[in-house]
């Protein structure tokens, strides 16, 4: 052991055997790139320092999910192995009575080259009720059909990274009815008196949705029609554009209704459960609860499950919360979700010398420049884990991190 730290060698046998007087410490990872079709094929390896493999690569995951386990370098386990040897070291005792012994949340970096499906997500009730469903209609994991590959919720936020585009939440009803009362097209022209009325908004939601596919291709086609016409109204240009990606989806009905959002870098936008969204564009940190929930309404050639959307769908217009990031000390911004155990997620800016505590458990994502946790290098694009034992971590270096562990205050 040299400079007090180590060897990743070391490091790996100490948590493999957890034998007596060798402590826990930060551990490189690495990480799975999921590759969708809406995803950048250059972003992603640029961040990573290695030649594009000629797919979109969409997301980049970092933790211990068991669709998508980060492991550990040079030791070959998954992060969700290291900590089942060791629920207590690896999380403390806080984070294994709240959330059990698993870690809570996942630290993701998506890419998005065009648009993704308009999609929900449950609350825990709902995915505990959804994941039982489908196990009884005999769905395996892996059937394209499944929407619930776990138990849990899926609370998110998307930071930023670059200029980041999104549709999140239903738009003001009245401001929709409002652009379709200029239409010439008598359904559209019908879903604007719809919309006027107080209850309006999730009956024609619901229509839209359950139409019959003959019905709903001459809407979508009216639509895509007025679209292209209309691309100087803010609203419909957008729905141009993402009929020239998804020319005869009805989710292009259901993109009409929400609320576009552009997000500087470093803005960010939470997504609680049941909230309608769909990201268009840019790179964004997207920190969560550790779940792969995603019930699908529109805008993709996945399978979408109308009847469980409608029955998480909240209707109520809104939805998104922004979310300002607030000063935690030097070079630290928090960004904070309230009602969230889960999520803590901070951005660091990482200037000399300067050392930054970090104590575990916590996930430590590089996004510019290199870095250091406990003798951890870390060059772009690389993260660590930090277990709870490791209360004294910190964190130095030159360039931006962004760290993730959970609100309770037990394990800051």
């Amino acid at each position: 052991m040299s400079s007090g730290y180590l060897t990743r060698r070391d490091r790996s046998l100490c948590v493999r055997r957890g034998q007596l007087g060798c402590r826990l410490v930060a551990v490189l990872l690495e990480n799975p790139v999921r590759s969708y079709a809406w995803g950048s094929p250059t972003v992603i390896p640029e961040l990573l320092g290695r030649a594009p493999s000629g797919q979109p690569e969409a997301e980049l995951w970092v933790g211990a999910h068991p669709g998508s386990p980060s492991t550990v370098a040079g030791d070959g386990r998954s992060l969700a192995e290291v900590i089942e040897a060791d629920p207590a070291g690896t999380l403390g005792d806080a984070v294994v009575r709240r959330f059990g012994p698993r870690l809570p949340f996942l630290l993701k970096v998506l890419a998005v080259e065009r648009p993704l499906s308009i999609q929900v997500h449950p609350t825990i009730e709902q995915a505990v009720e959804g994941y039982a469903g489908e196990d009884a209609a005999g769905l395996a994991l892996d059937d394209p059909r499944r929407s619930y590959h776990d138990r849990n919720h899926k609370p998110e936020m998307a930071v930023a990274v670059t200029r980041f585009e999104a549709l999140v939440g239903f738009d003001d009803p009245a401001a929709v009815a409002a652009s379709l009362e200029e239409s010439e097209h008598p359904d559209l022209v019908g879903a604007a008196a719809v919309l006027r009325d107080g209850e309006g908004l999730e009956r024609l939601v619901r229509r839209w949705l359950t139409l019959d596919a003959g019905t709903a291709a001459q809407i979508v086609t009216a639509l895509t029609a007025e679209a292209s016409a209309r691309r100087a109204d803010p609203r419909f240009g957008l729905v141009h554009r993402l009929a020239e990606v998804y020319p005869h989806d009805r989710g292009l009905l259901l993109a009409l209704l929400l609320r576009h959002h552009v997000l500087a870098p470093g803005e960010a936008v939470f997504v609680p459960a049941g909230v309608p969204h769909a990201y268009l564009s840019g790179v964004a940190v997207e920190p969560q609860a550790s779940s792969d929930n995603t019930l699908r309404a529109g805008l993709t050639p996945k399978h979408v499950d109308v009847a469980e959307v409608l029955r998480i769908l909240r209707h109520q217009p809104g939805g998104a919360v922004p979310v300002t990031p607030v000063p935690a000390g030097p070079g630290v911004e928090l960004y904070p979700v309230p009602g969230i155990d889960e999520l803590s997620l901070s951005r660091v800016r990482l200037t000399g010398d300067a050392a930054v505590p970090v104590p575990g458990p916590r996930l430590v994502l590089v996004v510019d420049g290199t870095a250091a946790v406990d003798g951890v290098r870390l060059a772009r694009g690389r993260a660590a884990f930090v277990p709870a034992a490791e209360p004294d971590a910190t964190l130095a270096g030159d360039g931006v991190a962004f760290t993730l562990t959970t609100a309770l205050d037990q394990a800051r």
